[in-house]
This record gives C-alpha cells, structure tokens and sequence, in this order.
C-alpha cells in the first residue's frame, strides 16, 4: 500500500487575516472609519419625497437615524410640523 500526503494548511495565511482584522490599533481603526463616513448616502438616503404621514415619518426617522443623512432631517422636521 502507498503513502498518501497530508494536504497542506495555510495556517500562517489565515493568522494574517484575523491579525489585520482583529486589531485593537487605535490609528487604524480612526482611518478605516473616516472613509466609512466619507461615503455618499445610498439613493434613498437622499431623496426629497415627504412622508406620507406621522406613522411614516416616524418610520423613516427610526430607519435612517444610526447615520443622520438628509433623509431623517426631513423626517424629524415633518414629525415637527405635524404634532408640535
């Protein structure tokens, strides 16, 4: 009967992967989340259809209230407006 050969294992490859994820580097973790912000809201971020009442408005502002894009302003003003 003949030998078989393990496989090989990419330990060291995936010790890179978790080690550049894994990180508690202040620096990098600044960087990578100022280009996070730097990116432009999605579509529906950025459109300039008013609610279709107190319950949507409501809606929206609770969906879109984690990152404050143009949206939930809108949002927050028609919940102003319509009960002060």
């Amino acid at each position: 009967m003949t030998e078989t050969s393990e496989l090989p294992v990419r330990t060291s490859y995936r010790a890179v992967t978790l080690q550049r994820w894994h990180t508690n580097s202040r620096h990098l973790i600044t960087r990578v989340l100022a280009g996070l912000r730097a990116l432009d809201y999605p579509d529906a971020c950025r459109s300039q259809e008013t609610p279709h009442g107190y319950s949507h408005a409501h809606l929206i502002a609770d969906r879109h209230a984690r990152h404050r894009c143009p949206r939930y302003q809108l949002a927050i003003a028609y919940r102003q407006q319509a009960r002060p």
